[in-house]
């Protein structure tokens, strides 16, 4: 169980790794995509590395003991340092990026180089459960704090960077940053956890629970929280796209009943064929929801100076008695407008002198919220005419 646990945690930031290659090479200067595909490297390599069997494997292969674990140890803080060198050349500028990294990877190298001579020159077995059987002798519960104190500071340092980026970055990379900040706080919990095993053994107790199976459960939850983070950008949107692909069909559907009485009335506003427009395919959704968007909207404008605007005024003031605010205020709005401007222009026709009104700016909003608000304004249109009893 735990080696399948670390073997799928290491094979998703390898994995990770090689879809950041693609990044590394369209800007092969810049140190921030380096050094994150170097990081899910690494954190891949440990994982694997730390694999239950495969340290002890090591081990022996390389005839010093726990070498295998110190392989693994010391490939987790390259990773968490390429970690921070990312996160700091995303947040600094490079001349306050770059002497900061060299301050914290001093520390990173300095650490390595104690954690090497402790643990070899420690006279220990190849066992499992590392922290909890060598928690008591004096070398390797040095080489444990000076490990666990660097990680530390490294996954503090991650969580705070990832945390202070994410306020200025699109939705999908802010998605990304926080989950990198879960999984350095689920790397805190495991960094705590170790800590508390060696102060337990020094004060002749005993935590509950396999501290393998617990240290490894948190370490690859971590490991993968921070892999997944870092290339949501991505995969992300290719993993998001049958339900982007779903929501824009709804979409569709949804603006059609108003689409449909707009276009009848105003036909000039339609961008395509009345046929080619009635059955959508799933590869052409965005494309065919945006034209109905555009349509709706053009239709709309037509429409909007032969508005009531009593009828507006009203509309108004009756959003604000029964509380809706916002879009949901405005779509009622909307709907009043299009209601009686459309009315108008089919008793009157178009060539009746159209009412100076105050005009709606509708924004240089995406898709997505273009078509939702219309949604809105779709459904309060629907429920005059149901109100009504009769077509608009």
């Amino acid at each position: 169980m735990q080696r399948a646990i670390m073997v799928t945690a290491g094979l998703i930031s390898l994995v990770s790794a090689l879809l950041k290659i693609r990044a590394v090479r369209r800007q092969p200067d810049a140190p921030g995509p380096r050094a994150m595909c170097l990081g899910l490297l690494a954190f891949g390599t440990a994982f694997l590395v730390l694999a239950p069997p495969h340290t002890v494997l090591i081990s022996e292969f390389l005839r010093v003991p726990n070498s295998g674990r110190l392989l693994g140890n010391l490939l987790t803080l390259a990773a968490a340092g390429a970690m921070q060198v990312m996160m700091l050349h995303l947040v600094h500028p490079p001349p306050v990026a770059r002497q900061r990294v060299r301050r914290r990877l001093a520390v990173i190298t300095l650490v390595a180089l104690a954690m090497t001579v402790l643990l070899v020159s420690a006279d220990t077995e190849n066992v499992t459960n590392f922290v909890e059987r060598y928690a008591t002798s004096t070398p390797i519960a040095i080489y444990q704090l000076l490990y666990l104190s660097c990680l530390a500071m490294a996954v503090i340092d991650l969580i705070h960077l990832s945390i202070r980026y994410s306020r200025h970055v699109a939705p999908m990379l802010r998605t990304g940053l926080r989950m990198v900040a879960t999984g350095g706080i689920v790397y805190a919990l495991h960094t705590a956890y170790k800590m508390a095993l060696i102060a337990a053994a020094w004060s002749d107790s005993r935590l509950p629970g396999d501290e393998s199976m617990i240290s490894t459960t948190l370490a690859a939850l971590g490991g993968v929280l921070i892999a997944g983070g870092t290339t949501l950008p991505v995969w992300g949107p290719r993993a998001l796209l049958p339900w982007r692909l779903l929501r824009q069909y709804l979409s569709y559907r949804r603006l059609t009943p108003l689409w449909r009485e707009l276009s009848a009335a105003v036909p000039e506003v339609r961008l395509t064929q009345p046929e080619a427009a009635t059955d959508p395919a799933p590869w052409t959704m965005d494309i065919r929801l945006y034209r109905r968007v555009i349509e709706i909207r053009d239709a709309q404008l037509l429409l909007q100076p032969y508005s009531d605007p009593a009828a507006v005024d009203a509309a108004q003031e009756h959003a604000r008695r029964i509380g809706l605010r916002g879009a949901h205020a405005q779509a009622h709005v909307d709907a009043v407008a299009l209601a009686t401007g459309l009315k108008r222009w089919r008793s009157d026709g178009p060539g009746v002198a159209p009412i100076v009104t105050a005009q709606h700016d509708v924004g240089d909003a995406s898709l997505t919220s273009e078509s939702r608000y219309l949604e809105q304004v779709a459904a309060a249109f629907s429920r005059m005419k149901t109100e009504a009893g009769a077509p608009c």
